[in-house]
């Protein structure tokens, strides 16, 4: 049992280590607002989705988000990026943890499903929190002052940049899922639910 626990704790910590790394190979996609970036970092996220069931794998964004706080000091802009980034990732884990575990139709559309249901969520739920606190926050941090509405923003950035991250981050996870199918077959906790 104190085995099973050390192995657990020692895989989360290596997955959150790695999720750290790739957050720092950030990239912005939407030119009218650079500060939005994205980067790979979910992941060794959702590898701990399968390995270590939603606990593990919140527990892995947390070890991602205070690596990365601790090295940039936890300034105040970064500590708003990173509660975004909390989102993002907690939105994936859900969507994924949901079909996952309650889609009993054709094995083959789980993952393009799970996807799909990550993408509108980011896209709803981070427009959502960008349009009520969190890009009011930062501009007011950062001392940015918009020649346009806010809602003109979260149309042409915050939309455009959560649907693209949506498809890019759970298209590459399915890559690299069905690189490893066969090794999270022994392990994890959901994969009997998804097909190989």
């Amino acid at each position: 049992m104190q085995q099973t626990t050390l192995r657990r704790l020692v895989g989360i910590a290596l997955l959150g280590a790695c999720a750290y790394i790739l957050m720092l190979l950030e990239f912005p996609i939407i030119p009218i607002a650079s500060w939005m970036k994205i980067d790979f970092s979910d992941i060794p996220i959702l590898i701990g989705l399968f390995l270590y069931g939603m606990g593990g794998a919140f527990a892995i964004t947390i070890v991602k988000l205070v690596l990365h706080s601790a090295t940039m000091g936890f300034a105040l802009p970064d500590l708003i990026g990173s509660l975004a980034s909390f989102m993002g990732s907690a939105i994936l884990i859900i969507a994924f943890a949901l079909v996952l575990r309650y889609y009993h139709g054709d094995p083959k559309f789980r993952m393009p499903l799970a996807i799909t249901l990550a993408t509108i969520g980011l896209v709803i739920i981070e427009s959502l929190a960008n349009l009520t606190f969190v890009l009011p926050f930062y501009m007011q941090v950062m001392g940015m002052k918009l020649g346009f509405s806010l809602n003109y923003l979260v149309l042409v950035a915050v939309v455009p940049f959560n649907l693209i991250k949506g498809l890019l981050v759970g298209n590459v996870f399915w890559l690299v899922y069905n690189r490893l199918a066969k090794w999270l077959s022994k392990q994890n906790q959901l994969l009997s639910r998804v097909s190989h």
